[in-house]
């Protein structure tokens, strides 16, 4: 099971504990089922769905909702960016065509 790591610009408190970086776990489909899609896929664009990255955030790094709200925009987008390629190009499997 592959991680991804994201070193913060602005440590946050987890736990009681300050840290400065977070270790996200590759989702599950549990994940998923509990936490949704991290992106809406429209025809012209696709959105973010922050409410979603802020579960996953949380699930995958193993921190309270309290500490996701502590994360400095920039962090918030460096972690999105952390998750969003775990859920891939979106390619159909090798051999299926649609």
């Amino acid at each position: 099971m592959s991680t991804a790591t994201v070193k913060l610009f602005k440590p946050v408190i987890a736990h009681g504990n300050e840290i400065a970086s977070l270790t996200f776990r590759e989702p599950t489909g549990d994940d998923i089922i509990q936490c949704g899609f991290p992106v809406h896929v429209g025809e012209a664009v696709s959105t973010i769905n922050t409410a979603a990255i802020a579960k996953y955030i949380s699930r995958l790094a193993q921190v309270p909702p309290s500490t996701v709200r502590q994360l400095s925009a920039a962090d918030f987008q460096r972690c999105v960016g952390a998750i969003l390629p775990f859920f891939g190009d979106g390619d159909a499997p090798e051999g299926r065509t649609s």
